[in-house]
């Protein structure tokens, strides 16, 4: 929904127009988003969405529980990169920032563009009606420059393969995510963003996770699946990518860091005070 000016939505942290109700419909615990969100705070990604429940009525019809959350867009407590002007086409200012979506259904937007290794990629910002040629080429150009390196012989050198190219604290931090949500759609749909003047994607913001933990029939029992495997297609980046054996161990460690620092804990202290907030509502 879009505000005539804007504002701190139920005093949340972005002052924007732009804001997002989720009505959670086929996630009957309705905390799914908002158990990932969670997540992505206690990973330390850059940029978490908003949570705040609310009762809804609309022209004053009862309507149910529905969830509050940010726009993912690029703008201050959101994706925080660089704007550009629609007349940016030079260095520095064209090489950031963009957020783009690996989306399946990228070929109904109306910016959005194929990958060597045919990934369908959606540009989100700059915004279709704003941007011009010369930064659709450059974010175009960069993204498939990543992904042939990531495909190329030497893909595992720190130098000149993938590692090169990337924020490796996201990409590890939002692939822990991808399977400790159990998401089917991790790879159908995910997030990346570049800032401006630093030639590397970073990965996130985490977003729609009504059919993650083991809520997708499509998948039978996934609670001991790992998404890397089992979840929809495109799984090409990140198959290629466990392929790395400093990824593999990258991953380890920073998992074995957030085991000490209790994060079974503080999930399941958070399902059941979510679930006492959402109680009467969810009934």
């Amino acid at each position: 929904m879009k505000l005539d000016t804007k504002a701190n939505f139920f005093g949340l942290p972005a002052k924007e127009k732009n804001w997002v109700l989720l009505a959670n419909y086929a996630d009957k615990t309705l905390m799914r988003n908002a158990l990932a969100f969670k997540i992505s705070e206690l990973v330390g990604l850059e940029f978490t969405p908003s949570v705040k429940f609310v009762d809804l009525i609309f022209n004053g019809s009862f309507l149910g529980n529905y969830m509050i959350s940010d726009q993912i867009e690029v703008a201050k407590y959101r994706v925080d990169v660089d704007k550009q002007e629609i007349t940016d086409t030079l260095a520095p200012e064209v090489t950031g920032g963009y957020l783009l979506e690996i989306d399946g259904f990228a070929a109904g937007e109306p910016k959005w563009f194929i990958t060597p290794e045919g990934l369908k990629i959606t540009v989100k910002y700059p915004k279709d009606d704003e941007i011009n040629d010369a930064q659709m080429s450059y974010i175009t150009n960069f993204t498939n420059n990543f992904e042939n390196n990531l495909f190329s012989a030497n893909f595992k050198d720190p130098e000149s393969g993938y590692r090169a190219m990337v924020d490796t604290a996201t990409l590890v931090n939002w692939y822990i995510a991808c399977e400790l949500t159990g998401n089917s759609d991790s790879f159908w749909s995910t997030y990346v963003y570049k800032k401006r003047s630093e030639d590397k994607l970073y990965f996130g913001p985490l977003w729609d996770y009504d059919i993650a933990f083991n809520n997708d029939i499509r998948l039978g029992d996934a609670v001991d699946k790992l998404m890397r495997n089992e979840a929809h297609q495109p799984r090409t980046w990140i198959e290629r990518i466990w392929q790395d054996e400093w990824f593999q161990q990258a991953v380890k460690r920073r998992w074995n860091e957030l085991l000490a620092e209790n994060i079974e804990t503080k999930l399941l202290d958070y399902i059941n005070s979510t679930a006492d907030l959402l109680e009467e509502s969810q009934r």
